[in-house]
């Protein structure tokens, strides 16, 4: 089974934010074991989820793991990225599609505040 893996960021008008967001996907991409790694945005930038799922699609992907990189469960992870997810699937009723968890409340999350916090105090 080929699996895509999505990267999923809120979007950006600015050039320096959309910079960072490629970057942290090519990290990604570099520590994961998937031929397949794109990024989508929910607005304000390209490419849309759609987009990247027809990308990774016409790659030949059986499955779809789209991670969002989102540190809060609001209502992109809660509604809105979910209805995007059931589009897709009707659109693609032959790939299975999973939705990941949003980074949330982690240790690691922690240890870097504190790692900026210290740069500065």
């Amino acid at each position: 089974m080929k699996t895509g893996v999505i990267i999923l960021g809120h979007g950006s008008r600015t050039v320096e934010a959309n910079q960072v967001f490629d970057s942290i996907v090519k990290m990604v991409k570099e520590e994961i074991d998937y031929e397949i790694v794109e990024k989508a945005s929910m607005e304000l930038a390209k490419p849309s989820l759609a987009e990247s799922v027809e990308k990774v699609v016409k790659a030949g992907v059986n499955k779809v793991i789209v991670v969002p990189l989102f540190l809060f469960p609001g209502i992109h992870i809660q509604e809105d990225i979910p209805k995007l997810l059931k589009l897709e699937q009707k659109k693609y009723p032959e790939v299975e599609f999973i939705f990941g968890r949003n980074i949330g409340a982690d240790q690691k999350v922690a240890e870097l505040m504190v790692e900026r916090v210290k740069e500065v105090g």
